[in-house]
């Protein structure tokens, strides 16, 4: 969002504090809520979708109360190999990067970007129909300003930063915990006398349905059912992809998490299925199914001879309205990290591998977060039209992980002694996921889901084509450096301390690293101003973004490096015979920490005159350059001028300078005074071109007069 212009008023934050990532970090806890929540949000619409999709077979709940739970531990195990292999983060993104390539890494980064943007459209439009529907009726109709203003609260809080959304939302998720505990943990103990009886009737009915359909039949409808409930697993990739975020040792908060989320997910998603059988549980009209289960559950519930069963009900309902809203915060999350992680491997604009002052990626949060508005308000807000977008894409994601992890397993099997487990352990759990995908998008193809694959596709194509562009701008920049750095000796030696004069004319460079860029940027400058200039100043910030963002090694790693690019500009100008010095820092923003270096050097050297270099390449300059590159010297250069400081903006046209002239169309008017000094060679070489064009004009007048007229002969 290279237009929008933050106050200036941001606070700097010190990187280097080492209590930074541990008061940023989350435990377990902590992650469970945060990440966790969008799969424990789906018991709202995913068991009741699988219960429905048995109309007339109902006696089939019971495989798949089984046989939900172990799906969901199938998965996560693989997930947990993932966070094992991935410990810096990305999770789907990042293995199928790694493990089956880059073209399948865009493919699942884009399905993630995708559904995250529906899981928090989807979310929020559930929520607020789930309150609403103990609200008065004329109170449903204002339903999409409800959206709209709950997921303007989300982005805000989220901009505050991950773990300040968390705990805000923190009681809500207790809540629901809590309320799902005793009302589900009550409906199977006081019913537990009705399972033999279940259980006989289930193999009865096996037995007559397999005789009159055939088992196909059979295991067709619980294959259709699991997809069509296939809602069920979303959220379980969220905590491998937010393992960078968590409290050290990562690998094992990462795994501790996951099994935290798979174990209450497997007793909500498996108890609630079961439940619907052993209550004998049908749709009602205005009622969601699980409101109709919490109120047979509750029926007869009194506190001192007072009916306290439909407030229970209504607590629980509110508990898991309010869960969805949490589910949302999910996808806002969650999304802007794979969206960072995607930006760092340049499929995306780089912008989205910032982070804020609260460590946090704030182009991302505010693209989501926008994205979601927009959808709620395309689809007006209806869950019905909204579930047909959804579940699709988390399982293109979830096969890509599981075929990665089988190929590379499959790869380790002389390294690793235990590869055959881990192998079984993907290989299923890419059946299991392939399987779910295959049906639901046949089942939901022309219900809408073809419009998830076209958008989906859609991102798809456009991340190829960021990329295809800074590809190109890399090879420019690559000629650049190769053309400029055969002016730097090959074994570059720093020359004798030269001393600096902090009252003398100061040439103050913003350079990122010695590169073509920064030396043509100093040549050029010391060309126009070297005559009076007494000291070089370079300044350079090391920006932490989301491939920096892995701990206080990470960080100290990129103050080597900036020191190091630092020293060589210093050697390089010493060398030359320059008095030259630099001055760093570290910062999440850019802006801010360019501007807090221009600070340090007018401390330092009051008479300073600032430099930036600018590439210049009229082929890679398409209409969305400014999207795909921040621009900032451009902000930079309107600060300093608005404090009294000139800064200019070298271009460095990396192809030459094109040789054809200007066209001048208005007409010009001069001094009649004016008089051009040039050099000899210059006036020698315009007298010659004045002689050679007399000579040419006596040639054609001489031919012209020795040319007959018509009609003289």
């Amino acid at each position: 969002m290279a237009w929008l212009r933050f106050p200036r008023f941001r606070r700097a934050v010190n990187v280097f504090n080492p209590k930074l990532f541990e008061n940023l970090s989350l435990a377990a806890f902590l992650a469970w809520v945060g990440l966790g929540s969008d799969a424990l949000s789906s018991s709202a619409y995913g068991p009741p979708e699988i219960y429905y999709a048995l109309k007339g077979h109902e006696y089939l709940a019971v495989f798949l109360a089984i046989g939900i739970p172990i799906s969901v531990f199938v998965i996560s195990a693989g997930y947990r190999q993932v966070i094992a292999l991935f410990p810096d983060g990305g999770g789907g993104y990042h293995t199928a990067s790694t493990l089956l390539g880059p073209k399948a890494g865009l493919v699942s980064g884009a399905a993630l970007i995708v559904d995250y943007v529906l899981t928090a459209a989807i979310s929020v439009a559930s929520g607020t129909e789930a309150l609403l529907s103990t609200m008065p009726a004329s109170w449903y109709g204002e339903r999409i300003l409800v959206d709209v203003a709950i997921l303007l609260f989300l982005i805000f809080i989220n901009l505050r930063g991950m773990k300040e959304s968390i705990k805000i939302l923190l009681p809500i998720f207790m809540a629901f915990i809590l309320t799902h505990t005793i009302l589900l943990g009550w409906g199977l103990l006081s019913h537990v006398g009705a399972v033999p009886d279940i259980a006989y009737n289930t193999v009865a009915s096996v037995r007559q349905d397999s005789m009159q359909y055939g088992w196909i039949f059979i295991v067709a409808l619980i294959l259709r059912a699991f997809s069509l409930g296939g809602g069920t697993y979303t959220g379980l990739e969220a905590v491998a992809n937010g393992v960078h975020i968590m409290r050290e040792p990562r690998v094992q908060t990462g795994q501790r998490t996951m099994t935290l989320l798979a174990t209450s997910l497997s007793l909500v998603a498996g108890s609630l299925i079961f439940l619907y059988l052993m209550y004998h549980v049908h749709g009602q009209q205005g009622q969601t199914l699980n409101a109709v289960l919490y109120g047979a559950i509750t029926r007869g519930w009194t506190v001192g001879g007072i009916p306290f069963g439909p407030t229970a009900t209504l607590l629980t309902l509110i508990t898991e309205g309010l869960l969805l809203f949490i589910a949302a915060n999910t996808g806002i999350i969650t999304a802007p990290i794979v969206m960072a992680n995607m930006a760092v491997d340049r499929w995306l604009p780089e912008r989205f591998s910032y982070l804020s002052d609260r460590f946090v990626s704030r182009n991302g949060v505010l693209l989501i977060g926008f994205a979601a508005v927009v959808i709620l308000l395309m689809t007006g807000g209806h869950v019905s039209i909204l579930v047909v977008l959804y579940s699709i894409n988390v399982f293109i994601t979830f096969t890509l992980t599981m075929a990665g992890l089988s190929r590379h397993w499959l790869a380790q099997r002389d390294k690793d002694p235990l590869w055959r487990g881990r192998l079984a352990v993907s290989a299923l759990g890419f059946v299991v996921t392939a399987s779910i995908l295959a049906i639901t998008i046949f089942e939901k193809f022309d219900a809408g889901g073809w419009f998830t694959l076209l958008v989906t596709a859609i991102v798809v194509g456009l991340g190829y084509l960021i990329y295809r562009h800074y590809k190109s701008i890399s090879k420019i920049t690559a000629e650049l450096d190769e053309t400029m750095l055969d002016v730097v000796p090959e074994h570059l030696e720093s020359g004798p301390n030269l001393p600096l004069d902090p009252r003398g004319a100061t040439a103050v460079f913003f350079v990122s690293r010695f590169d073509g860029l920064g030396l043509h940027t100093l040549l050029t400058a010391h060309r126009m101003v070297g005559g009076f200039v007494k000291n070089y100043v370079f300044l350079l910030a090391g920006i932490v973004g989301q491939g920096e963002f892995k701990g206080i090694k990470a960080l100290e790693d990129l103050k080597v490096y900036v020191e190091t690019e630092a020293n060589q500009y210093m050697a390089f100008c010493r060398n030359e015979g320059m008095a030259a010095t630099w001055f760093a820092t570290y910062s999440t923003d850019r802006i801010l920490a360019m501007e807090e270096l221009a600070n340090v050097a007018i401390r330092y050297f009051p008479q300073s005159i600032f430099f930036a270099g600018r590439v210049i390449d009229t082929s890679a300059q398409g209409p969305f350059h400014g999207l795909l590159h921040d621009e900032v010297s451009f902000i930079v250069q309107d600060r300093l001028q608005h404090d009294g400081f000139s800064m200019m903006i070298v271009p460095v046209h990396v192809r030459g300078i094109p040789s054809k002239p200007p066209n001048i169309v208005l007409p010009i008017s001069m001094s009649p005074d004016l008089e051009l000094v040039q050099n000899e060679e210059v006036k020698k070489e315009e007298a010659r071109v004045r002689a050679a064009a007399k000579a040419q004009a006596t040639t054609q007048a001489n031919i012209q007069e020795s040319t007959p007229h018509a009609g003289t002969e």
